[in-house]
């Protein structure tokens, strides 16, 4: 009895190391060289790309612009913003976003806030634009006017420009936001800061100027749409400003965070006396 059970187990061995080498001789013939074969399609780690979910939000978003759904359309791509910031369509979305919602404010296109003002006798652009909380470019602008003559009657599109401002000096951009959301950005072109200016700084926009060459010009002076245009802020030698192209003059380059000149006439139309300005880096 014990030679049959010994003669049992040996057979059973047998039959286990006939399957482990069916195994290895499987693993090596087939399995491993598919498995080799897809880690080299895959990059080499095994590791499959992983799905850039918001590519079809971003996608959707511009099918809805080509149809004209500009509110629809903005309103996705900031979606995704908030939910998809790993996405690779995310740069591009921002900067779309920004310039959707600073056309759809310009535009006559209705969103909150948004109200028709009729011009009384007597009344003025800068007393319309104080009454209102928003500018005096943003009124000109809003309603296609070319020069500061209002009449009677007039019915003019005001918003409030309730915004806040944020500068980076280190990723150099200045990003406004709306009621702590994103709004637009704006690439800066060069910075030329006092040393005693260093971020954190938190101050405001005390005054905003147009320069004819060199002499101050308001709203009502007929070169005032080609002047270039600052923002002067409450901490000393903190500018927002135009880059200029004039490097002739001998004297000292000025101080600020220089935009391009396209940029400067937006931020100069939507930042009112008093819009709170962050420094950051």
């Amino acid at each position: 009895m014990a030679r049959f059970k010994f003669l049992l187990a040996f057979l059973a061995l047998l039959i286990c190391a006939a399957g482990v080498s069916g195994a290895f001789y499987y693993w090596k013939k087939f399995a491993q060289p598919e498995l080799l074969v897809n880690r080299h399609l895959e990059g080499g780690d095994g590791q499959r790309e992983k799905p850039d979910l918001g590519k079809r939000h971003f996608d959707k978003a511009l099918g809805l612009l080509k149809e004209g759904e500009l509110v629809s359309g903005r309103d996705l791509l900031l979606y995704l913003m908030d939910y998809y910031p790993e996405s690779n369509t995310y740069d591009e979305a921002r900067r779309v976003a920004g310039e959707l919602n600073l056309d759809l404010l310009i535009s006559k296109v209705p969103q909150p806030g948004k109200t028709q003002h009729v011009v009384r006798r007597g009344e003025a652009l800068v007393t319309i634009a104080r009454r209102n909380s928003t500018t005096i470019d943003y009124i000109m602008r809003a309603n296609g006017k070319t020069n500061a003559l209002i009449y009677p009657d007039e019915e003019l599109t005001v918003y409030p420009l309730d915004f806040s401002v944020e500068i980076d000096l280190e990723e150099g951009v200045i990003t406004v936001y709306s009621d702590g959301d994103f709004f637009k950005e704006y690439q800066v072109i060069d910075t030329n800061l006092p040393a005693d200016v260093a971020a954190p700084v938190s101050t405001s926009i005390s005054e905003k100027v147009a320069w004819d060459i060199d002499r101050p010009v308001n709203f009502s002076d007929a070169n005032y749409l080609n002047c270039s245009k600052w923002a002067r802020t409450g901490k000393l030698g903190l500018f927002i400003r135009e880059k200029s192209v004039d490097s002739s003059s001998g004297g000292s380059a000025p101080y600020g965070v220089m935009v391009s000149k396209s940029d400067m006439e937006e931020i100069f139309t939507i930042l009112r006396v008093g819009t709170e300005v962050r420094l950051v880096n």
